[in-house]
């Protein structure tokens, strides 16, 4: 994993789940209902990349995150999430808040991939993300999801676990440059 300008690979301490791996700073996961990331957010950057690769067993999950701290996951009704989705010719969208996960991401049958920013995790404040993800689903499928984390906690780590399902596949996370 070469680094790109402006962007720092970040190594995450440790990570759990079923199937789940790492490999320098690479997590690789196989037929996996829940990733564990821990260890990736700190004082150094403010805010922070996830490129994700992936494809589930069977279905069309949406992937779902949960933000972590000391190794343990955020699940209160704290997490608002808004959506659109354009499908063919189609752009529909939805919102729903008091939720115990963000919504962050949709995959298919044919594997997919996000592009999913994280604004202020390790800061004692609300935070923010906002991911773009695309899958192969009917030909071209795209999913624009922006969440917020109400608390004002700092958080070291994130979990992503698939609505249905498990899936398989790869994710780095990137520092943003201050």
């Amino acid at each position: 994993m070469a680094e790109i300008a402006g962007l720092k690979l970040i190594t995450p301490s440790s990570v759990a789940g079923s199937g789940v791996s790492l490999s320098g700073a690479k997590v690789t996961f196989t037929a996996a209902t829940t990733i564990n990331i821990n260890g990736v957010f700190s004082a150094t950057h403010d805010n922070y990349l996830l490129v994700m690769r992936m494809k589930p067993t069977s279905g069309n999950p949406n992937i779902n995150s949960r933000m972590r701290a000391s190794g343990t996951d955020a699940t209160g009704s704290n997490y608002t999430w808004q959506y659109l989705i354009a499908d063919n010719t189609s752009v529909t969208g939805a919102r729903s808040s008091s939720q115990s996960a963000a919504t962050t991401g949709f995959t298919s049958t044919v594997e997919g991939g996000m592009h999913l920013y994280i604004y202020g995790p390790y800061l004692a404040q609300p935070t923010a993300m906002r991911d773009v993800g695309v899958s192969g689903y009917l030909n071209a499928y795209i999913q624009d999801d922006a969440n917020t984390h109400s608390l004002s906690t700092s958080y070291d780590g994130i979990t992503l676990y698939p609505a249905s399902s498990s899936i398989t596949g790869a994710l780095t996370i990137y520092g943003l440059s201050q």
